[in-house]
């Protein structure tokens, strides 16, 4: 099998140098899991960041997990997920919700794949570097961008640890809604496509939900899929016609002056009024307006992000 932590293929890593490697690791031998994040958001060369990649492993591999509270002092980080941390999340309330999200460094951006049935165009316009992200990146500044590298690491190579932070919070926060009079629920997958039933399972009174691409991901009592859309290549095609049979929706992200036409499609709706997908019942087309990020045109131009002439022409090649 190959390496899982590396985003190079077999044939690239056959031509990696293992001295410089080595040399690598040595130069980083002590440096902490946050500087690691930190080196490898910064770093252009593959060697050197695969290098910090097999040091980050070594040093989550060899972690002794006490408590939360002592990952976050080790790590350096404030929190693993979060509670109506987003405009989109926020919207919620209007509907009496709190909702819990947690967010990963998305697709490859951490050097792991936690997104593998993204599209091109869905990776480079990715809402991971949009809202809070987004404006530190453009004042310069990068403490999400590696935080969430940090807490990627964790899910990846050490889920025992990332499961066992997401249970405690999650319990904290449902308590926390239920002293306020709030309803709760929960997205795990906010940047990421990836299986939490671990953590689902522990938790059937907690309404879970998310969206994903993974054509396998299977629904439970307490967790709502929506399928999200990617291209119109013929396995996706087939995995929209699979979703829309077992009843879930598929989502498409729109640019945002063609929103209102989109929305009026038949058998389509606005997604953008809160994010509780579990409480839809409008349609089998749910519109997301295309939020902004550093890559929004790359989106547009890779036909992820669509027009409503666009739109129309999926549509109709799911209906026929």
């Amino acid at each position: 099998m190959p390496c899982p932590i590396c985003i190079l293929d077999l044939v690239q890593l056959r031509t990696i140098n293992k001295q410089n490697i080595m040399k690598t690791l040595e130069n980083i031998e002590n440096v902490n899991i946050k500087k690691l994040a930190e080196l490898y958001l910064m770093e252009i060369a593959p060697v050197k960041k695969f290098g910090i990649l097999l040091k980050a492993e070594k040093l989550l591999k060899t972690y002794n997990y006490k408590s939360k509270a002592k990952l976050f002092k080790d790590f350096q980080i404030s929190y693993f997920s979060s509670v109506n941390s987003s405009q989109k999340i926020e919207k919620g309330k209007k509907e009496n919700f709190d909702t819990l999200v947690l967010y990963l460094s998305a697709s490859k951006n951490a050097g792991v794949d936690i997104c593998k049935f993204a599209s091109t165009g869905c990776r480079l316009a990715c809402l991971v570097s949009s809202g809070h992200a987004l404006i530190e990146k453009r004042a310069g500044k990068n403490t999400i961008a590696i935080s969430r590298i940090v807490k990627t690491w964790i899910t990846v190579y050490r889920i025992d640890i990332a499961e066992s932070v997401l249970v405690e919070e999650i319990e904290l926060a449902r308590k926390r809604a239920e002293r306020k009079g709030n309803k709760f629920a929960v997205r795990l997958n906010g940047t990421s496509d990836l299986p939490f039933y671990q953590v689902i399972n522990k938790f059937p009174e907690i309404q879970f939900y998310d969206y994903t691409k993974d054509p396998d991901r299977i629904e439970l009592p307490n967790y709502h899929l929506t399928f999200s859309y990617a291209d119109t290549s013929k396995a996706r095609l087939k995995h929209y016609k699979q979703a829309l049979k077992r009843g879930q929706s598929i989502a498409f992200p729109v640019i945002a002056s063609d929103f209102e036409e989109a929305c009026a499609m038949p058998n389509c709706y606005s997604m953008d009024n809160t994010d509780l997908r579990f409480l839809d019942n409008a349609g089998k087309y749910g519109i997301l307006k295309a939020k902004v990020t550093d890559n929004l045109q790359s989106g547009v131009k890779n036909k992820f992000i669509l027009s409503a002439n666009e739109l129309r022409e999926v549509i109709d090649i799911l209906e026929n």
